[in-house]
């Protein structure tokens, strides 16, 4: 009687989808979408819980699931089970099973911008804000931000920030950056693209460096829970000062572009650098970093803590080539 009532529950008349774990829970809901070895499922006692894709054994949904494999074929299934490096995967009744490759199954119900269904919207806005009244008076202001749309072969991504700095009613720091880029992903990881940035440093006598170029890179891991990529091009630097003589050189520019969360989502580590080096050889070599960690509030909104370092080696006469920021952000992200 056991048996048949543990049966039962395992058929095909049991409501919603259904999930079985190696510890042997059995669970009743909706599969929402499995993404980076993590299975989302939507359950009436808890909401959304996120389970290791290595700790469940089957699967069977009322509706079939969508698999789409890395590269990119999708394939329908109504019944998954999980047997080490293999999946075993059921369609439609009366279709034999089809045996694929652990790592060849890339996801299960990808979001609609994989698949070429509409696009995905990212960002987010920080803000530093520092005022100091009393034996010396400061204020200091620092805006930033990032904005992507990714399409299923496009992504276009602004980067923004802007530094304002004041002590004794004297303005001690005026500076911005505006970073653009295009890519075009003719694989699910490789991509080619092109630079378009422009930067101001008042009080290093930069008042504006404008770089453009094409690049070639690839994505190393693109989902929630880590993103990586890195790219590689041949760049064209014009640099206006206002007191010395103005510049221009060809560059092998560089990009790097990591986050991951840890400790299940309590904080994020991020990493972002940009860098030019001169091969006419005048100019050295100009780099940013941006590095730090970032941690979930509620409602969207974030808290970061940030290491900012810029150097620039043909920085202009009586001006530092290595500027360093420590900062502590309040953001918002969607």
């Amino acid at each position: 009687m056991l048996l048949s009532a543990a049966l039962s529950l395992w058929g095909p008349d049991a409501p919603g989808d259904e999930l079985l774990m190696r510890d042997g829970s059995h669970l009743v809901g909706e599969i929402l979408k499995r993404e980076d070895d993590t299975l989302e499922f939507q359950t009436s006692f808890a909401g959304v819980i996120r389970i290791r894709w290595d700790q469940v054994v089957e699967l069977q949904a009322d509706k079939p699931l969508v698999l789409m494999l890395d590269d990119e074929t999708r394939i329908p299934a109504q019944h998954i089970r999980n047997d080490g490096d293999e999946l075993i995967v059921e369609g439609a009744s009366g279709r034999p099973p089809q045996t694929l490759g652990q790592s060849s199954v890339a996801f299960i119900n990808p979001d609609p911008w994989r698949t070429g269904d509409g696009y995905k919207l990212s960002g987010i806005v920080n803000l530093a804000l520092k005022k100091e009244r009393g034996n010396t008076d400061k204020d200091e202001i620092d805006v930033d931000g990032d904005l992507t749309w990714r399409f299923r072969r496009d992504r276009l991504k602004l980067v923004g920030e802007l530094e304002r700095d004041r002590s004794n009613n004297r303005k001690t720091k005026g500076k911005w950056k505006l970073n653009n880029s295009y890519d075009h992903f003719f694989t699910r990881r490789w991509f080619v693209g092109a630079v378009l940035g422009f930067e101001h440093d008042q009080f290093a006598d930069l008042d504006l460096r404008t770089r453009a170029g094409p690049k070639i890179g690839y994505q190393w891991f693109e989902g929630k829970t880590m993103n990586l990529s890195t790219a590689l091009g041949p760049i064209y630097v014009n640099e206006d000062f206002n007191n010395q003589s103005d510049k221009d050189f060809l560059s092998a520019g560089w990009a790097i572009d990591l986050d991951r969360y840890l400790f299940q989502e309590f904080v994020q580590i991020y990493h972002r650098q940009t860098g030019l080096w001169d091969i006419e050889g005048g100019q050295g070599v100009v780099w940013n970093t941006w590095t730090g960690l970032r941690f979930p509030l509620l409602l969207g909104f974030v808290t970061s803590t940030e290491l900012q370092t810029e150097y620039d080696g043909g920085a202009a006469q009586d001006a530092d080539e290595l500027d360093t920021t420590y900062r502590l952000k309040l953001g918002y992200r969607w």
